[in-house]
């Protein structure tokens, strides 16, 4: 299963794509959410933002959990910086 966390607008996005999505505003909810729930997901999807604060908390758990995918992702906010497209980024890491 996947699912992505991360601010509203992104989260609603990736559900338009079929995703499960979480709203997660802040870097310890998402850590909190991640540490609890990384039996259920195989690939975690994370906005850049809060992927920034945890970072080192990230690769520990990568580290940990081979198996197991936190894949960072550009907020939509930031996306709109820079073009970006999701639906690439899906495939690159689930295939397809």
């Amino acid at each position: 299963m996947h699912i992505v966390i991360g601010d509203r607008t992104t989260v609603a996005l990736f559900k338009l794509m079929g995703f499960e999505g979480k709203t997660i505003e802040s870097p310890e909810e998402a850590l909190k959410f991640i540490k609890e729930r990384l039996d259920t997901y195989d690939v975690i999807f994370i906005t850049s933002k809060i992927a920034k604060a945890i970072r080192k908390e990230l690769d520990e758990i990568r580290m940990r959990n081979p198996r197991k995918l936190l894949v960072e992702v550009p907020s939509v906010e930031e996306g709109m910086e820079r073009e970006v497209n999701y639906l690439q980024i899906v495939r690159q890491v689930l295939g397809g």
